[in-house]
């Protein structure tokens, strides 16, 4: 009898498995990730805005000789405040989003933009920290996990490691911003104006305190001593050598009277000039530089750089600190003869 052959049974098909999805934990970082990058932010911020306004006054009272005014302080403080949200809108996130691998999208998975990144962060760093605690449960209850800050902004914050394509359709199925929340909007939107324009008010109201009378005079001063410095340098420069006396630098007591001084005293050991200022003290006690004195101590260069005075310290050991400007900070005390 004709055998058959026998037929190979049909591989058993394998189920197909449906293409993964990121989970949206991976996609979504927690609650404490986010605290912990807002907590990190927080510090920097503080950094920033100390540096800054320490430069930004520093920087004006070293060129205009007055102290700086208050509005550039408050410019200078609200640029550092704001410098983490510069970062989330045209770099990778900020400090503490960077660190623990996030970064803040807008509903079409891309960068926020400027606008939107700023009032994001208004959002978050000051009901969210100055109103903890129940205000965080009420706002959970109207906008969830997302907070409050990131829904009324249109913002979200994803994992910077997370797949690209799978952000935008996971940030559209988000819960949009309900009607309590839209009247939250307005009516701290019109809270952040009330109170943004008390403070620039009490800013200028302050800014308009007068200057210490005294402060003009020494710019003044300070500027007519200027050639005297100059010529000190020259004769450094010549002769590798301090002056000793008037006539090393070519100056006059006539000269040195019609500059506002009455005296100019040379110390050849350090460079040390200190000038008297002219005038009788008054005896009724109001305020007044005469028979006072500005020191200047030279500071020398490197030889690698050729050497010299690069610049004077300025100084007194006699003037109230109040009454001086920033650039005669220095206590010359340890120099007065």
């Amino acid at each position: 009898m004709p055998v058959k052959p026998a037929t190979a049974k049909p591989a058993a098909a394998t189920p197909k498995t449906a293409p993964s999805r990121p989970q949206q934990a991976s996609l979504f970082p927690s609650i404490w990730s986010r605290l912990g990058a807002t907590a990190i932010d927080g510090m920097f911020m503080a950094v920033a805005i100390i540096v800054l306004i320490n430069a930004a006054s520093y920087t004006y009272e070293g060129l205009a000789g007055t102290p700086s005014p208050i509005l550039l302080t408050i410019a200078a403080g609200l640029l550092g405040w704001l410098l983490p949200a510069f970062m989330d809108a045209w770099g990778n996130g900020s400090p503490g989003k960077r660190l623990l691998k996030m970064r803040v999208v807008n509903r079409k998975g891309q960068a926020p933009g400027l606008l939107r990144s700023i009032w994001r962060h208004q959002l978050k760093y000051t009901l969210n920290v100055v109103l903890p605690g129940i205000f965080h449960h009420i706002q959970q209850m109207i906008f969830g996990e997302r907070a409050m800050h990131n829904s009324l902004a249109g913002t979200h914050v994803v994992s910077s490691t997370a797949d690209a394509r799978a952000i935008a359709p996971a940030v559209a199925k988000a819960r949009a911003v309900t009607s309590a929340g839209k009247f939250l909007f307005i009516v701290f939107g019109m809270l952040t104006l009330i109170v943004g324009g008390v403070i620039i008010g009490l800013a200028i109201k302050d800014s308009d305190k007068p200057d210490n009378p005294l402060h003009a005079e020494i710019t003044r001063l300070d500027l007519v001593s200027d050639p005297v410095r100059r010529l000190a340098e020259n004769h450094y420069q010549r002769t590798r050598a301090f002056p000793a006396t008037l006539a090393d630098l070519g100056v006059t007591q006539e000269s040195l009277l019609g500059s506002g001084f009455s005296k100019l005293e040379l110390n050849p050991v350090n460079g040390v000039l200190r000038f008297t200022i002219a005038g009788t003290p008054p005896t009724d006690g109001s305020p007044s530089l005469a028979g006072k004195h500005l020191a200047y101590l030279p500071e020398m260069r490197s030889e690698k750089k050729g050497g010299g005075i690069r610049r004077w310290e300025c100084g007194s050991d006699d003037i109230a600190p109040d009454d001086r400007i920033y650039r005669c900070r220095h206590d010359t005390s340890a120099f007065a003869r």
